[in-house]
């Protein structure tokens, strides 16, 4: 007689988490949220200018540092970090809504979506068949 196969974990029907591949989709998801926000935000002075207090060099500034670190933090989603920066980003454009009312809802919902992207990521990796990737 043979013995029987171990038995192997169920997940509902889900495929085992491949760890390489689970990093480079999250990052690819966090990069995606960040350049639509960015493209979202963009769009900010032309707004303020048409129906909002006007646009000011400050604005125009802060609109523009705010672009620069949603596109920058794309470079940088591989560090522990970036999360946290994330977040930081986040605030920031829903903070836009003092000058454009709608920026509290779509930052909002960028905001809604940075959370569930990590709480999907957690999940996954909470798994018992995950294991970090290799050190590079």
């Amino acid at each position: 007689m043979t013995d029987p196969a171990p038995p192997t974990p169920q997940h509902h029907g889900l495929p085992p988490v491949d760890k390489v591949k689970l990093e480079k989709q999250i990052r690819g998801i966090y990069s995606a949220l960040l350049i639509l926000e960015a493209i979202v935000v963009l769009f900010v002075p032309a707004t303020i200018r048409q129906m909002g207090p006007g646009l000011t060099w400050p604005r125009l500034t802060a609109i523009g540092v705010i672009v620069i670190a949603l596109i920058a933090l794309c470079a940088f989603i591989k560090k522990r970090w970036a999360y946290a920066a994330g977040w930081v980003l986040q605030i920031s454009v829903i903070a836009l809504g003092f000058w454009v009312w709608a920026m509290f809802i779509l930052g909002a919902i960028f905001a809604g979506m940075w959370f569930f992207a990590g709480k999907f990521y957690r999940e996954l990796k909470a798994r018992p068949d995950y294991a970090p990737p290799p050190a590079q």
